[in-house]
């Protein structure tokens, strides 16, 4: 078994803040809906919030590049347990979902046995400009540096068009909530009422709040969990026990809880030599998920996916 960093852990979160101030709510009159079309003919209506995936992931066997989506769901769903689950069928080992949902076409989504379902599409832009991106939506307010950025669905619009939205949007989400290392130091500033902006260098994008409404709204990786980077090699094909097997190849590590890269990346080698399948206390193997856990509650560990990038 060989296991290989392929580049040196990211720096922490170290951007500057330079701007310590609270964004404002949006005004009475930004309350209203404003939501994608759902795809016509299906019977679904659409989510108000967007869904941003972070990194390139795969939800059963549709593949989700990193971008904003919205969700529509059936009458009988709600569009918060729709998001749930799609962040919880990213987290699933392999291309079998853990429960009775499966992948579908005609539109791309998912369905139950209870004929519960709810499609996935490419969120539109949220603006006529070439420098405007879909709407990015915050489920849970959060604090980029010392700015406070509320809960609501914001419109997100670029400095140049060498930054795609996709980066935008991962840059924001790891400085915010932590959910990676941003793409180099950026700082924060208050952009007036109900705004912020990112500056990175020669490039910045600004985030200006338009809506309250957050339902269906949602990020992968979620706020909690923290995408290592960019991959690590796997040497071998490993068997832990009789039923879970490592595959050679290049995987992505999320880790969760008060396990952090270094943890993961010291143990995993060990783990991963356990054929017998009895792995050293405290650590447990979650193979729905891929996940390698610290308890029975399984609230702090490590996830091993795929690496989907280039």
């Amino acid at each position: 078994m060989k296991l290989a960093l392929s580049r040196h852990l990211a720096a922490s979160l170290g951007a500057a803040a330079v701007c310590a101030s609270v964004i404002a709510g949006a005004p009475a009159a930004a309350l209203a809906q404003d939501v994608a079309p759902a795809p016509t003919g299906t019977g679904l209506t659409a989510c108000a919030g967007s869904y941003q995936v972070l990194d390139d992931s795969r939800a059963g066997s549709i593949s989700l590049p990193a971008r904003a989506y919205t969700l529509a769901t059936t009458a009988d769903l709600n569009c918060d347990e729709a998001a749930r689950l799609l962040t919880e069928f990213q987290r699933t080992w392999g291309t079998k979902l853990q429960t009775s949902w499966k992948s579908v076409t005609g539109p791309v989504g998912f369905s139950n046995s209870a004929k519960q379902r709810f499609s996935v599409t490419r969120a539109p832009s949220a603006g006529t400009s070439k420098l405007a991106c879909p709407y990015l939506t915050l489920v849970q307010g959060a604090r980029a540096g010392s700015v406070y950025v509320g809960a609501g669905r914001y419109r997100l619009s670029r400095s140049s068009t060498s930054l795609s939205c996709a980066a935008a949007a991962r840059n924001f989400f790891a400085l915010a909530y932590g959910t990676g290392d941003p793409d180099g130091n950026w700082r924060a500033q208050s952009a007036g009422t109900g705004a912020v902006q990112l500056i990175g260098g020669s490039r910045s994008f600004t985030l200006r709040r338009a809506f309250a409404t957050t339902s269906g709204g949602g990020t992968f990786p979620a706020r909690g969990e923290y995408r290592c980077g960019p991959f690590f090699t796997v040497g071998n094909n490993d068997p832990i026990g009789k039923k879970f097997t490592v595959l050679r190849g290049r995987y992505s590590i999320t880790t969760f809880g008060s396990t952090d890269c270094a943890k993961a990346v010291k143990i995993l080698p060990t783990l991963l030599g356990m054929r017998s399948g009895v792995l050293p206390s405290p650590w447990r193997l979650r193979s729905t998920t891929g996940s390698f856990v610290r308890s029975a509650a399984g609230s702090s560990g490590f996830r091993l996916s795929p690496y989907l990038g280039q």
